[in-house]
């Protein structure tokens, strides 16, 4: 492996051990006031060099969560900042008031596009000839925390247009109940990619919360398709385990 390669690695590395330790903070494993293991005790305890282990400690002292102390080791100084954590839609009405607790940015707009369907997913109904695609970050407060690739089928976006100056997708769509006869979810884990990385400000690999989304008319015709992506931290499920 080359020099750069390995400082690459090492990098890489030393990011993902600062989050497992943001992560020992945030759950209450590493108390505020209490010394956390050496520098020697965490390179044995995960397997990484000590300059990892080094760069990592030193990142959160940076954020103000550790200190480093020349004679007396290393201790939690504060806990990380916890955002807010929405509960994930698992109905369209639970979908459009979720569009009622944030705001939205529209990056990009496009007509004539195809949904990009994932090879292997199981067509959910018939393509139309064409949709007008959206690119939308999701923001509460200043910080970006979603970003969706909405598509609508193309007739109805006139139809639409003057609400979505205002309102999410699944909101004007579901205006009219008439417009959707089924509609779904498929939720997954995925990593973070260039366009993540670029609109959400979050490391390449980053896992992510993915949520596929995509209703059909009477007719068995795909009106809306959504790949939305969440940073992990800001999103939650709950399920009734006896129904």
């Amino acid at each position: 492996m080359s020099t750069s390669a390995a400082a690459q690695t090492r990098d890489k590395l030393h990011l993902q051990l600062a989050r497992l330790f943001r992560n020992k903070i945030a759950t209450g494993e590493w108390t505020v006031g209490q010394s956390i293991p050496t520098v020697e005790e965490l390179e044995t305890l995960h397997g990484v060099s000590r300059t990892t282990v080094r760069m990592a400690v030193h990142a959160l002292v940076d954020e103000g969560l550790l200190e480093t102390r020349k004679r007396g080791g290393t201790r939690v100084m504060g806990q990380p900042y916890r955002p807010p954590s929405f509960l994930l839609p698992t109905s369209w009405q639970e979908l459009v008031a979720f569009g009622e607790q944030i705001r939205q940015l529209t990056l990009h707009t496009a007509d004539d596009c195809v949904p990009p369907i994932p090879a292997g997913f199981p067509l959910p109904g018939e393509l139309a000839a064409a949709y007008v695609h959206f690119l939308r970050v999701h923001t509460h407060g200043k910080a970006r925390f979603c970003l969706s690739e909405l598509y609508l089928e193309q007739q109805l976006y006139p139809q639409l247009q003057a609400q979505l100056e205002r309102a999410t997708l699944a909101q004007a769509l579901g205006s009219d109940p008439s417009r959707i006869a089924t509609a779904r979810q498929y939720l997954s884990v995925v990593p973070a990619d260039e366009l993540i990385a670029e609109h959400l400000g979050v490391a390449l690999g980053t896992p992510l919360m993915q949520a596929l989304r995509w209703a059909c008319n009477p007719q068995g015709l795909i009106v809306y398709w959504a790949k939305v992506r969440f940073i992990s931290e800001y999103v939650h499920m709950e399920m009734d385990l006896l129904k």
